[in-house]
C-alpha cells in the first residue's frame, strides 16, 4: 500500500503545482481593448502553451467614446400611443418619454426624427410588380444602404421612398457584424410605412442573423454595438418583444414569393421541400416560434441546421447537406408554383443564376465582390451593376494593457464575462 500513498503524494504534488502555475497566469493576466475603449480579450498567459483567449461578448470597457456615434433608439411602447425610448449617443445614454408617432434625437449635432407609427407587414405572398430590387446581407452597413438605395432611385437625397409602387426585397442578415445595426433596422421601417403609403412595398425577410440576435446570441455583433447594448438596458432586452423594432422584425417572413420568384435566405433543401409545408405554414411557424418556442419539425424546418434560414445547398457542399442536383432544384420549385428562387446567406463574388436560372445568389457582402443588386422588371431577373462597394471597416487596432485584479471594474469585467458565457451556453442550438 506504501506505493500508493507515494503516488497520492506525487498528484497532489502535481496539483499544487498545476493551480500554482494557473494561479501565475490569472495573476498577470491582460485586457485588449478597441479603438474606443470596449474590451475584446482575456487574454491569460500560460507558457509555454501560449495561454488562454477569451472573447468578451458581455459589452464592457474603459472609457469608451465613439465619436459621431447614435446606436438605438431602443423603444418600448407603454400605452395606446405613449412610448419611452433610450439610445446611445458617443459616450452617454438619452432617454425620453412621449406619445405620439414621432421621436426626435440630436447626437453629435444632427438631428434624427424616427417614425414610431406601427408598420403593417407587406403581404408574404402577392402577385410579381413591375419593378423589384433584391439585395441582402447588409449586416449593419448603414452607409453603403443609404448610398445603394439613392443610386438605384429607390430613395431621394433626403432618404424619402421614391420608388413608387415598386418593390424592395431585403434578403435576411441586416443585423451582426457592422456598427450601425439600429441606423438600417429604423430605416426599412420606416421606408416600410412609406413604400406602403406609395403602394410598393419593403420586405424584410429573416435570415439566420436574426434569429441570432433575437434569441439573445449577440456573438458576431459589433463590439460598439454590443456595449451600447448593454447601456441601453441589456443584449437581449434591446430586441424585446415588447419593443417596436424587435415587435416588427418578429412579424417578418422567412419565405416570401412574388409572382413566380422565391425568395429565402439561406434556401429550401431537398428534405424540407418533401415535408409539405407550404409558405403560410413556415411563416407562422417562425412568428410563433418567438412567443411558444416549439422544436417540432417545421420549426426545424425554418431555423434548423437545414432550415430556409441556414440551408447553403444549392451553392456548396456541406457536412449536412450535399449539393442539390437540378433535379431536385426542379422539384423544389414545383412544390411552390415558382420558376426561381432567391438567396443570400452564402457569399458569391457576384449576383449569378445557376442551375440554368432556377437559383439566383446575392450575397455579394465582401469588398472583393462586384457592387450588384438582383433587378427584376417585368417578370425577368437580371444582375445590375450600381457601382456602390460595400466599403466594410476592418477592426481597428487594439491595445493591451495588464488587468488590474485590485480595481473592482476590472473584476467586474471578469465576473461580466463569465456570467456572459453561462448565459450564452443555455441558449438552445440552432433554435
Amino acid at each position: 500500500m506504501f506505493w500508493l500513498f507515494r503516488l497520492a503524494k506525487v498528484l497532489a504534488a502535481a496539483f499544487l503545482l498545476f493551480v500554482i502555475y494557473l494561479l501565475v497566469g490569472l495573476a498577470r493576466s491582460q485586457v485588449e481593448v478597441g479603438p474606443t475603449g470596449v474590451h475584446r480579450y482575456w487574454l491569460v498567459p500560460l507558457a509555454p502553451f501560449g495561454g488562454i483567449r477569451a472573447n468578451i461578448f458581455s459589452g464592457t470597457g474603459d472609457t469608451v467614446s465613439v465619436r459621431g456615434f447614435l446606436d438605438g433608439p431602443v423603444v418600448q411602447r407603454t400605452g395606446a400611443d405613449a412610448w419611452s425610448a433610450r439610445w446611445f449617443c458617443e459616450d452617454r445614454i438619452g432617454a425620453s418619454e412621449g406619445r405620439g408617432d414621432t421621436l426626435v434625437i440630436v447626437c453629435a449635432g444632427k438631428t434624427h426624427r424616427l417614425p414610431l407609427a406601427p408598420v403593417v407587414t407587406a403581404a408574404p405572398i402577392a402577385p410579381m410588380p413591375e419593378r423589384v430590387i433584391a439585395l441582402s446581407d447588409l449586416e449593419g452597413n448603414a452607409r453603403f444602404l443609404d448610398a445603394a438605395l439613392r443610386q438605384l432611385g429607390i430613395t431621394d437625397e433626403d432618404g424619402g421612398w421614391t420608388f413608387g409602387r415598386g418593390h424592395l426585397v431585403v434578403l435576411g442578415d441586416s443585423v451582426d457584424r457592422g456598427r450601425e445595426v439600429f441606423r438600417v433596422l429604423w430605416t426599412l421601417y420606416r421606408l416600410a410605412g412609406e413604400a406602403s403609403a406609395a403602394g410598393g412595398a419593403v420586405h424584410v425577410v429573416i435570415g439566420n442573423h436574426e434569429q441570432y440576435v433575437l434569441k439573445g446570441l449577440l456573438t458576431q455583433a459589433h463590439e460598439d454595438h454590443r456595449h451600447a447594448l448593454r447601456r441601453m438596458g441589456g443584449l437581449r432586452e434591446s430586441f424585446a418583444p415588447d419593443t417596436v423594432i424587435g415587435e416588427w422584425l418578429r412579424r417578418q417572413p422567412v419565405m416570401l414569393k412574388l409572382g413566380d420568384t422565391l425568395f429565402v435566405h439561406g434556401g429550401v433543401s431537398p428534405r424540407i421541400a418533401s415535408q409539405g409545408f407550404d409558405i403560410a405554414t413556415l411563416n407562422k411557424t417562425a412568428r410563433d416560434y418567438w412567443v411558444r418556442r416549439s422544436t417540432d419539425a417545421a420549426t426545424d424546418a425554418v431555423f434548423g441546421w437545414s432550415g430556409l434560414t441556414q440551408y447553403r445547398g444549392y451553392l456548396s457542399a456541406q457536412p449536412r447537406d450535399p449539393l442539390a442536383t437540378k433535379r431536385e432544384v426542379d422539384a423544389i420549385l414545383a412544390r411552390y408554383g415558382a420558376q426561381r428562387i432567391v438567396v443570400g446567406h452564402t457569399r458569391v463574388r457576384a449576383v449569378t443564376s445557376h442551375y440554368d436560372g432556377r437559383v439566383w445568389a446575392i450575397n455579394v457582402n465582401g469588398d472583393d465582390a462586384r457592387p450588384e443588386v438582383l433587378a427584376i422588371e417585368g417578370g425577368v431577373p437580371r444582375a445590375l451593376d450600381i457601382g456602390v462597394h460595400r466599403h466594410l471597416d476592418p477592426p481597428g487596432p487594439g491595445v493591451i494593457r495588464d488587468l488590474r485584479w485590485s480595481d473592482p471594474a476590472d473584476r467586474h469585467l471578469i465576473a461580466e464575462l463569465f456570467g456572459d458565457a453561462w448565459e450564452l451556453e443555455r441558449i438552445p442550438h440552432p433554435y
